[in-house]
């Protein structure tokens, strides 16, 4: 390996280990406690090294979230080619959606928070997949789509986020662990499609 290798994979390691630090941390006390000294503790670095790689932690976070976005782009774009039928391929991603919310449970949060910054090529692919299948399903009722759209989001993340917040349930109350009421609750969502 050269000299300039090693320097460009010495420096893709720092990045990487800086934005580890930052989801270290939000997966323990929040994105909110998140902070550019937080960071540089957690590396045992000094502030300017994380100022070489980001401007600033609202860059940082949209590196994140950008890799977010580009991780569920694959899943989502494997899930397009092996699944034609519009209402399958709607169920596929739901579970997609599942997945990566409790695998990345901090990562999720960041993404979809109110803070999220301008959309990404990798954004703009998942909204413009969604919108082509309730096209589909809506007859190219544009107006219809739109609706069914708003109401895909509000259910998958909805219930994403409510069965991710939720205590254990009183055994009494429902007897499903939380993925299969998410999937029973999209399915019903779908059917009515």
């Amino acid at each position: 390996m050269s000299h300039i290798e090693r320097r460009l994979k010495d420096k893709e390691e720092m990045k990487q280990s800086i934005l580890d630090a930052a989801r270290k941390i939000a997966g323990k006390e929040g994105w909110q406690a998140v902070t550019i000294r937080k960071i540089v503790d957690e590396i045992e670095y000094t502030p300017p090294i994380v100022y070489e790689y980001f401007e600033n932690k609202e860059a940082l976070f949209k590196e994140l979230i950008y890799f977010g976005f580009r991780m569920m782009h694959k899943d989502i774009e494997k899930a397009k080619l092996s699944e034609s039928d519009p209402k399958k391929l709607l169920s596929n991603i739901a579970i997609i959606y599942w997945d990566f919310a409790f695998n990345n449970t901090d990562l999720f949060q960041l993404m979809f928070s109110l803070e999220r910054p301008t959309p990404s090529e990798e954004m703009m692919y998942i909204f413009g997949l969604m919108e082509s299948i309730f096209m589909e399903l809506s007859k190219n009722n544009k107006a219809l789509s739109q609706e069914m759209l708003l109401s895909w989001v509000c259910f998958t993340h909805g219930a994403i986020s409510v069965l991710m917040q939720l205590p254990p349930l009183p055994p009494h109350f429902i007897k499903k662990d939380p993925k299969k009421l998410y999937i029973s609750i999209i399915q019903r969502f779908i059917s009515s499609l």
